[in-house]
């Protein structure tokens, strides 16, 4: 690594400082009309939960972030771009920026909590959930799998929790602190991710957060978000729509913008741009590779 590399490095892990943000964590909540008093009770997490995941996840700022800078270390956005983009546009982010967001409001409200690391299909350290110790008790918030509740991890037991569109099952694995964690839609269980209940590491979890930029899911559009009872996601130029009804999809070729402004609310300009965006980084890529 060179010294600017080491250099940029050093100021992204001084930045991971929940602290840092209490100023946008406070602005968060007085603008959601949530108590910005330290918070006493587990159920002042699920009320933050419930307004937070208005905001999506996506990747449209990610990519058209990268595509601004050329440079994934400068692309990593902060709760203070991350709110200034939804309030402006309804953008959201991926699970680095949407849990480290949530991370400076739990730590503003009074909590211990901490980032840790997941393991996906896609690949190891591929995902990112929040933990909250409250009164010994240990709680997983996940805003970037859209969440809506603080769910009790337990070393010794199944625990199952009613989620807006679907059920969630954490269930321990061969080895605690370790946990499977699962979706369950119409009698149908779906394993998600397996994580171990360590805090990670600033220094790490930026290294994680570096290494996302050059992941597949950077190659298409992702987005996914709460809607009533259900939960939109839409990947490259498909919508599905699922819910304990079932699921419904949509096919987006012709009106991909359009259909992602209707359900997302952001603004088409910002899908467009962020599909120039996406095709300029591939190609940024493809040269970068045949110029070794």
């Amino acid at each position: 690594m060179n010294p600017l590399q080491n250099k940029i490095s050093a100021e992204l892990i001084s930045k991971i400082d929940p602290a840092a943000y209490a100023g946008i964590a406070r602005d968060f909540l007085q603008k959601n009309n949530l108590s910005t008093k330290p918070a006493r009770e587990i159920d002042r997490i699920a009320e933050v939960l419930q307004i937070f995941l208005q905001i999506p996840y996506e990747n449209l700022s990610k990519i058209m972030k990268l595509n601004r800078t050329h440079h994934d270390a400068l692309a990593i956005r902060m709760p203070d771009e991350v709110w200034d983009d939804f309030q402006r546009y309804r953008l959201g982010g991926t699970c680095f920026s949407l849990t480290f967001f949530l991370q400076s409001i739990v730590c503003f409200l009074g909590f211990t909590c901490y980032p840790v690391m997941a393991h996906m299909r896609a690949g190891k350290n591929h995902h990112c959930v929040l933990v909250i110790d409250f009164g010994g008790q240990h709680f997983l918030a996940d805003p970037g799998y859209v969440l809506d509740v603080p769910m009790l991890i337990s070393t010794d037991r199944q625990l199952h929790f009613r989620n807006a569109h679907t059920a969630v099952e954490i269930t321990p694995a061969a080895a605690p602190p370790q946990y499977n964690l699962s979706t369950i839609t119409r009698q149908q269980k779906q394993w998600r991710y397996f994580f171990e209940d360590k805090p990670v590491s600033p220094q790490d979890f930026v290294q994680h957060w570096l290494a996302s930029f050059s992941w597949n899911g950077m190659h298409e559009l992702c987005l996914s978000r709460n809607e009533k009872d259900a939960l939109i996601y839409v990947r490259k130029f498909h919508m599905r729509q699922t819910s304990f009804d079932g699921k419904k999809n949509f096919n987006l070729k012709k009106n991909r913008a359009q259909m992602i402004r209707d359900s997302f609310d952001i603004p088409e300009k910002i899908v467009l741009r962020a599909e120039a965006a996406l095709l300029e980084n591939k190609a940024r890529t493809f040269q970068e590779k045949e110029n070794g």
